[in-house]
């Protein structure tokens, strides 16, 4: 009889105290699957890891706690795949959350030897968990119901918190770029496109959380710079669709510049 796979979540955590509870129990809560969570943390002094310590005593061995320094999110990434047990993987950060029953829909996807990846959709919430941006969610869906590389890299649609991978895709890809500091997910998941496509899911897996405090509020044009520099790399090898498929990413950064100085924290 075929036993259900272990599912590894790697958290990189620093600082975010806040969300960090609701994150973790939102991933060692799921039903119906056996999962474990991967905590990385290189040093929070916010009172995280007093935290984690006593969620560890709800949790046990589920809830791995690893406080080394690191060079930065990606590297945390990184670490936490390879000290991971499972067959299956992703990874949550310390401020998003997983829907309840998120994870039970992403194993018969991805329970095989071949590489695979899934997404599904992903809400978006304030910092008190309310949500928010329905414009941006719906817009978000409707480019990721169908797809292919090119449109992937006209923008990253792709939502980082609902999207898991099983080990073999990790292997072929190679894991995050330690050099990409705000657009590693989609450098990532242009690497996932160049194996196979994915699968795609229509239901909420995951929400995203926007606050004053996170990285991709703080630095958005700083992603989206960087989210056109790893297009540009990906297109050069692709033809002219991949030239097409750039010119539009250029066009899309642009109106989305223009939107998120009216609707960013």
């Amino acid at each position: 009889m075929h036993s259900a796979p272990l599912v590894s979540i790697v958290m990189p955590c620093y600082q975010q105290a806040a969300f960090l509870e609701e994150a973790v129990r939102s991933v060692l809560d799921q039903q119906g699957v056996d999962v474990e969570l991967l905590v990385m943390d290189p040093g929070s002094t916010d009172g995280s890891r007093e935290l984690l310590l006593a969620l560890k005593k709800t949790y046990g061995e589920r809830l791995g706690l690893h406080f080394e320094p690191d060079q930065g999110q990606a590297d945390a990434v990184n670490r936490g795949m390879q000290m991971a047990r499972g067959r299956i993987l992703g990874w949550l950060n310390s401020d998003d959350r997983l829907r309840f029953g998120a994870v039970q829909q992403i194993v018969p996807y991805l329970d095989n030897e071949e590489p695979r990846w899934v997404y599904g959709r992903c809400g978006i919430i304030n910092d008190t968990g309310k949500p928010i941006s329905w414009g941006i969610v719906w817009y978000k869906n409707m480019r990721g119901r169908e797809f292919s590389i090119y449109k992937l890299l006209t923008e990253d649609f792709i939502p980082q918190p609902a999207t898991f991978w099983n080990r073999s895709m990790w292997k072929a890809a190679g894991g995050l770029d330690k050099k990409q500091h705000l657009a590693m997910d989609y450098d990532l998941f242009l690497r996932f496109a160049q194996v196979t496509k994915p699968a795609i899911i229509t239901m909420y897996l995951a929400d995203f959380r926007v606050h004053r405090d996170a990285k991709g509020s703080l630095r958005t044009f700083e992603h989206l710079n960087e989210a056109q520099l790893t297009a540009r790399q990906y297109a050069s090898t692709l033809g002219w669709k991949g030239k097409l498929a750039f010119l539009q990413h250029r066009i899309y950064g642009m109106r989305t510049r223009i939107i998120y100085r009216f609707i960013k924290p």
